[in-house]
């Protein structure tokens, strides 16, 4: 006999590990077909290249872990930035042009810092470092990919 408590626990559990059980299927673009205008917005959208390179992660939060993908997980496929759960009260900034190159103002929710360069994105994106070279939230990955895919995300960041 089935404890009636264990399959609802086993099945909370395996969700709040990060198995695949909710949404990060559908963030990856796994199960469906879907189009992209280009391969930065691919890896935006999905965390993978459509060359089939490998892009990884580390250090990420508890709702990158859950929710699986790349950049959209967080900062939303609008890039507008959203709420990330289950910790409702941090909140993944912008990531449109104009958050990132342009105005950059600290009501964007990117800090007291400057807007960011090229490099800067860079030091960002692969080691969690912003543009005042301070450490930024640990619900931040740190991001690993090869130069020609770093090329097309910041192509499509930049757009």
């Amino acid at each position: 006999m089935v404890n009636q408590w264990l399959v609802p626990v086993l099945l909370g559990t395996a969700f709040v590990a990060g198995c695949d059980m909710g949404p990060g299927m559908i963030m990856r673009g796994e199960g469906g077909s879907a189009s992209y205008t280009s391969n930065g917005e691919r890896i935006y959208l999905t965390g993978a290249s459509e060359s089939g390179s490998t892009i990884t992660s580390t250090g990420r939060g508890i709702h990158q872990r859950m929710m699986g993908g790349g950049c959209a997980a967080c900062h939303g496929s609008d890039r507008q930035g959203r709420r990330l759960m289950p910790q409702f009260w941090k909140i993944a900034p912008p990531l449109t042009r104009d958050s990132l190159f342009e105005t950059h103002d600290d009501g964007d929710g990117h800090g007291g810092h400057q807007r960011y360069a090229d490099e800067s994105l860079r030091q960002a994106v692969f080691w969690g470092i912003d543009p005042a070279g301070m450490p930024l939230d640990d619900n931040m990955p740190r991001w690993s990919m090869s130069e020609s895919d770093w090329q097309d995300l910041l192509e499509y960041l930049r757009s």
